[in-house]
């Protein structure tokens, strides 16, 4: 059975402070809708063991497929490693071949003598492999290991067959994710479909309509999910009350109408309908919706 449902775990206390806003479970959204995979769950959890290990082996139980997103670093507070290994009862042992990675990537033991030589002019200096490093390569044992950047030693580490451990760095997550989607295995036949419409009226005048459109499509079982977003903007100023019947009327509606589904045809159709029940115009799927739009 190809997995079709996700789940992400967002790790750190900085996201949950407010001192740093998380992109990547956006970016993985944006990768599980193009692959016809089912984002479910995104959930935030501090640096905390007992959290981290509740909340993934529980999302590892519900979902196909779980990405955890932080926590890897070389610091006190870097402890995704060492809590998913509590929680799936795995050892922590150090990986080699990551530690032959790094030493292959500019950094070397310690006490090597390469760290007292002169530098060499145009060469940056060697880092030293201590002990804070080795932790970014003390991994759950047993797990799976990809490399995905032959310029980096950062490990794609995959837990219990389904839970994969990335790095919270923003690049580094998404080329994690992109070569964990890139073996093919993830990309579905069933992928999702989406079309767009706006309207002028407001969404509370709008409800009825699409409850009424909704309830007739889960009757025939269509797997189409109509979402409403209104466009937030300062009130309309008596020369643009004018211009409602305007050719502007598109720039100024207040409702942004999503159809989705896998089966293109029915959602085409779907949108067709509304768009006819409600007065309503085309909208090209633009991804920097969340950009313009609010949630009710």
């Amino acid at each position: 059975k190809p997995p079709r449902t996700v789940a992400t775990c967002i790790i750190g206390d900085e996201i949950l402070t407010g001192r740093i806003a998380d992109t990547n479970a956006h970016f993985l959204a944006k990768e599980c809708f193009n692959r016809g995979l089912d984002l479910q769950k995104i959930i935030v959890v501090p640096d905390d063991m007992e959290e981290i290990g509740n909340a993934v082996t529980e999302l590892s139980r519900k979902y196909d497929l779980v990405f955890t997103s932080g926590g890897i670093g070389p610091t006190h507070d870097d402890i995704t490693y060492e809590a998913i290994a509590n929680a799936f009862d795995l050892k922590l042992e150090e990986h080699q071949p990551t530690v032959e990675r790094m030493l292959n990537h500019g950094f070397v033991r310690e006490d090597s003598i390469l760290l007292k030589l002169p530098g060499i002019p145009n060469r940056p200096k060697p880092r030293p492999l201590n002990a804070a490093r080795l932790r970014m390569a003390t991994l759950p044992t047993p797990c799976s290991v990809m490399y995905p950047c032959d310029n980096l030693w950062v490990p794609l580490v995959t837990v219990n067959n389904n839970v994969s451990i990335l790095p919270g760095v923003p690049r580094l997550f998404e080329s994690r994710t992109n070569s964990n989607f890139s073996n093919g295995a993830y990309d579905k036949k069933g992928k999702f479909f989406r079309q767009m419409i706006g309207s002028n009226l407001f969404e509370a005048d709008l409800a009825p309509i699409l409850r009424e459109a909704q309830m007739e499509i889960n009757k025939k079982k269509l797997g189409i999910k109509i979402g409403s977003y209104p466009k937030w903007r300062p009130s309309p100023k008596d020369d643009d009350e004018k211009d409602m019947h305007s050719d502007n009327i598109k720039e100024k509606s207040n409702v942004l109408i999503t159809f989705v589904g896998r089966d293109e045809e029915e959602v085409k159709k779907w949108k067709e309908i509304v768009k006819e029940r409600i007065h309503g115009f085309d909208v090209e799927d633009d991804e920097n919706i969340n950009e313009t739009a609010g949630q009710s």
